[in-house]
């Protein structure tokens, strides 16, 4: 589709992911490398002005639905559009999470939140639908944002409902974006992502000039691309903004796309000698914490994993009754008084991980212990 800005190659595309065909779609990077801009005009609009089938726009939380969002939306259609649109919907609606954005008459989007019952997610349904779209899908926790209960659960279940309206060819896909602030996210884990895996792209020169490498991690059912920015875009940012000069934090984040919340996080292999003694049940996971056996300080005090093939003779630990199994017990006084070592060196920083979600969960449930 025509528009008023040319397509340059120095901005993200999706057309590396859509070549391994998967249901869920997932594009993590720096700042600035144009995904929202891509997203909306040429993955949405500019095939919506074609077939006119709308898209599902999922946002976390009802609050996040507002005037401004959805002009901003719009402002970023018009940035591409010869002809510019205008967005027609009704505001009383913010409030009950489901709302229709819709152009000159047609349904162009239906904004729907995940906070909302989830029966009224799945009737949130779309006939004839094109596609479902969901940006920041990773959020900042240091900032006091918070992943939604049960969120990856809602998504599949409102999926498995959605689909059925899709009759489009192959499969209805949905497509996530988001900065990098942690590999550790609600729909990662419950997909099973090694993210110890996970690798960015990278440029490499060339005498015909920069040519993009893919690391594209492909499972079953999604594909994750970790986009980097092209050097010409990254040259061109650092004369525009100051803060990507000075800085190093904010550089590393919003122009290196480091996963900056997980930087810290001391990961590891299970070294030799250590035996598992505890294994805590939290959000259907198993987490395995092992004791160092040895008598010196070569090694941290505990090292923790997910753990799946656990002695019929070992008890669980949980600490909500949604989590009690078979061999699984509520923690009482005396298994936090067993525990008070484990909790000391997490303090201290005594304690490695085998990935960054095994750190999240115990960070989780640290004031419980």
């Amino acid at each position: 589709m025509k528009s008023r800005i040319p397509r340059d190659n120095i901005h993200m595309s999706w057309r590396a992911i859509d070549g391994f065909n998967k249901w869920l779609n997932f594009f993590m990077s720096p700042r600035e490398p144009g995904k929202t801009d891509t997203t909306w005009w040429e993955k949405i609009y500019s095939k919506w002005a074609i077939d006119f089938r709308p898209w599902i726009y999922l946002v976390r939380q009802s609050v996040e639905i507002n005037e401004a969002m959805i002009l901003d939306i719009q402002n970023t259609i018009n940035k591409w559009a010869i002809e510019p649109v205008e967005f027609q919907y009704t505001k009383g609606n913010f409030k009950d999470g489901i709302v229709d954005i819709k152009i000159k008459g047609k349904l162009f989007i239906r904004i729907v939140s995940l906070s909302i019952p989830l029966r009224r997610l799945k009737l949130a349904k779309v006939p004839d639908i094109a596609g479902i779209f969901m940006d920041e899908y990773i959020i900042d926790p240091r900032s006091g944002e918070a992943y939604i209960k049960n969120e990856f659960f809602k998504i599949k279940e409102a999926y498995t409902t959605w689909r059925r309206e899709y009759n489009g060819q192959g499969i209805l896909k949905i497509y996530f974006c988001a900065n990098p602030y942690s590999l550790h996210n609600p729909v990662f884990v419950g997909l099973g992502v090694n993210v110890n895996e996970l690798r960015k792209d990278e440029y490499i020169s060339t005498p015909e000039g920069w040519k993009l490498v893919h690391h594209i991690y492909v499972g079953d059912e999604f594909a994750i691309e970790w986009g980097v920015l092209h050097p010409e875009l990254k040259k061109q940012l650092l004369e525009k903004n100051p803060l990507y000069k000075f800085d190093e934090d904010y550089n590393n984040y919003a122009l290196e796309g480091m996963a900056i919340n997980d930087r810290n996080i001391k990961l590891g292999k299970l070294p030799p000698n250590f035996y598992l003694q505890f294994v805590l049940r939290i959000d259907n996971k198993n987490i395995g914490i092992f004791r160092n056996n040895y008598v010196d300080d070569l090694y941290d005090d505990f090292f923790c994993m997910f753990v799946d093939n656990i002695s019929i003779k070992r008890t669980l630990y949980c600490f909500d009754f949604e989590q009690m199994v078979d061999r699984t017990i509520l923690v009482s006084f005396d298994e936090r008084m067993m525990l008070q070592r484990f909790k000391e060196a997490f303090r201290k920083r005594a304690v490695s991980f085998d990935n960054v979600n095994v750190y999240y969960y115990l960070e989780e449930i640290y004031k419980n212990i």
